[in-house]
């Protein structure tokens, strides 16, 4: 019995440190995260007021928009039903810490609850949603 609660607390404690040293982020993931959360209030401001075209012109990465032939096409993609999903989907990851790409300053967030992830591209000082979401 001794034998297996020593086993049991070498166990516990291995995985205390793995969850620890895994859990640290950097400080700049952490300036990014917060400027990307107040961000997304604004992105849900604009969908909340049915201002598709200005949060695709605003807030969707510049690449995908010119690849679609600009902002009406790809609205005619972003039906009723996506803009509620986005809505939701956003309102989610305000409560969900991203995984940071340092290489390519991409976060990306990610649920069960979520149909897909949304991924965040900085571009300069500012944050761009990956336009993959519109294609599903």
């Amino acid at each position: 019995m001794k034998l297996l609660k020593s086993i049991y607390l070498k166990v516990l404690m291995l995985f205390a440190v793995i969850t620890i040293s895994g859990c640290t982020a950097s400080p700049e993931m952490g300036n990014y995260t917060v400027q990307l959360r107040n961000q997304m209030q604004d992105m849900l401001d604009v969908l909340f007021g049915g201002h598709y075209a200005e949060f695709m012109e605003t807030y969707v990465d510049p690449d995908y928009i010119k690849s679609m032939g600009g902002v009406n096409q790809a609205l005619r993609e972003f039906d009723n039903s996506e803009q509620q999903r986005l809505y939701a989907d956003l309102k989610l990851c305000k409560n969900i810490t991203p995984f940071y790409n340092e290489n390519k300053k991409e976060l990306t967030y990610t649920s069960t609850v979520m149909q897909q992830p949304i991924t965040f591209k900085q571009i300069g000082t500012k944050w761009y949603m990956e336009g993959y979401w519109f294609k599903n």
